[in-house]
C-alpha cells in the first residue's frame, strides 16, 4: 500500500523475535523487502528489540496510529490458491482496535 498510494521516503521498523533462529529468518526476508522497496525509492531499515510490545505507526506529520494486534489481523489462508490468499479485501480478519490520534 505504501508503494501504490503512499508518499513515504523511508520506513523504520523496530520489532522483536522469539529466538536467534527466527531473527535470522526474519533478517533474510527483511533484506529482500529492503531491496524491493529500494526499487521504488523507499529506504527500509530495521532493528530488533527485546523489550518492545506496543504496536504503533508514527507518521512524519505528527499522527500516531496504535494497532492492538499489529499487522497480524488477517487470518492465514488454508492454501495460497484460495480466494483471498493475495487480496486482503477477501481474506477473513481477526477483530482488533485501531486508535488514530495526533498527540
Amino acid at each position: 500500500m505504501v508503494v501504490k498510494i503512499g508518499t513515504a521516503k523511508s520506513i523504520k521498523l523496530t520489532t522483536g523475535t522469539d529466538s536467534q533462529y527466527q531473527q535470522g529468518e526474519v533478517e533474510e526476508k527483511f533484506t529482500h523487502l529492503q531491496e524491493s522497496l529500494q526499487e521504488h525509492g523507499i529506504e527500509f531499515t530495521w532493528k530488533f528489540s527485546d523489550v518492545i510490545h506496543d504496536r504503533e505507526i508514527r507518521l512524519d506529520n505528527g499522527w500516531l496510529i496504535k494497532i492492538g494486534r499489529g499487522f497480524d489481523i488477517y487470518q492465514k489462508p488454508e492454501s495460497w490458491f484460495m480466494v483471498g490468499a493475495n487480496d486482503h479485501d477477501l481474506r477473513p480478519c481477526l477483530e482488533t482496535k485501531v486508535d488514530i490520534f495526533k498527540p
